[in-house]
């Protein structure tokens, strides 16, 4: 039985089972399966996340109904408002993640122990990232006093070093944080995977203000030189067919930058299957050159330049250099600053 199928006999049981037959700890954890590749199709793979969101609702509310004194009831607790914000979050609806991330603030007083609140602070400072608002500035300065806040109380929880390195993520254009707080997460760090990020992205502030060395050949079959796209404003954009966030995120920037003749878009490819990336690129009208090799994170144009999230955005100015590291959240205004310059 696929993932899919999973989801909907769980559904189907606590839709239409007879009252002797419980919602048990093993359907609630059948949920943290991967989910079944997305569609290419935005709309279809909001569909699946959706689907995924309302299943994980329906599994949580029946297990706390018929078990609140189980061993298992505060996780399920949990992970019921993090499925409500998620699913808040999808639709739009701020006022149901407000109220999933006030009960995630209830359940952190409320935790039996340290493990238990660690989790529950975890859990809620990863939902209020994904709603820090639309404006970059704020959107940075929360993440970084979050997980500022979350290393100092758990220092020793693997995690801290995580959510420094993702606040360190919001930080590509803004050199002088963005050090300090890699330099913190190393410090922090138990796992090799991630020093191995934080050397990457130490590896990426390097490149900024330097020409930016890339040829391939691309997909159609067209060569690709940066360096003959001098006298133009470049946008280099690594993504990933696969990648739900990517998907939402590419289809307005692919329809931005079919308005912008000025500017020479070029795409790097993290995916593995070539069908997915092709049916993707049909989709959105993407007819940019883009580079695919099939290793996904171990593309080799990934691992020269040391991306190590996605989407990301690099801009390129007319004489070459490097101006951003990740432009994604605020591309209409750097691209304007740039196209105005000589």
């Amino acid at each position: 039985m696929n993932t899919r199928q999973l989801l909907l006999a769980t559904l189907a049981i606590l839709l239409m089972r007879p009252e002797f037959l419980r919602a048990d700890w093993a359907q609630v954890t059948a949920l943290d399966l991967p989910t079944v590749k997305l569609s290419p199709n935005p709309l279809k793979a909001k569909a699946a996340m959706k689907e995924r969101f309302e299943s994980q609702i329906a599994v949580n509310q029946e297990f706390l109904k018929e078990s609140p004194d189980d061993p298992h009831a505060y996780e399920s607790k949990l992970r019921l408002a993090v499925a409500q914000a998620r699913m808040g979050s999808l639709e739009q609806d701020q006022r149901v993640v407000d109220t999933a991330l006030a009960k995630l603030m209830t359940l952190e007083r409320e935790a039996p122990n340290s493990t238990q609140r660690a989790e529950a602070m975890f859990r809620r400072i990863s939902l209020q990232w994904q709603n820090l608002g639309s404006d970059p500035d704020q959107r940075r300065e929360r993440a970084v006093t979050s997980a500022r806040i979350f290393a100092k109380e758990f220092p020793d929880d693997r995690r801290a070093a995580r959510l420094l390195a993702e606040a360190a993520s919001l930080c590509d254009n803004h050199p002088e944080q963005k050090l300090p707080l890699v330099d913190e997460a190393m410090r922090l760090s138990k796992d090799e995977t991630l020093t191995q990020r934080l050397r990457d992205d130490v590896r990426r502030l390097d490149q900024l203000g330097k020409t930016v060395n890339l040829s391939f050949q691309a997909l159609n079959g067209q060569s690709v030189e940066i360096s003959k796209y001098r006298g133009h404003v470049v946008a280099i954009v690594f993504w990933a067919a696969e990648s739900a966030p990517c998907l939402l995120w590419m289809k307005d920037f692919a329809a931005y930058a079919a308005e912008f003749p000025g500017i020479k878009v070029v795409g790097v490819s993290l995916d593995q299957d070539r069908e997915d990336l092709s049916a993707a690129m049909e989709t959105l009208k993407i007819d940019w050159p883009v580079a695919f090799d099939g290793k996904g994170w171990q593309n080799s144009i990934v691992r020269q330049f040391g991306i190590n999230s996605i989407p990301t955005l690099w801009l390129i100015d007319k004489q070459g250099h490097l101006q951003t590291l990740n432009a994604r959240d605020n591309y209409q205004l750097r691209i304007k600053e740039l196209l105005s310059q000589h």
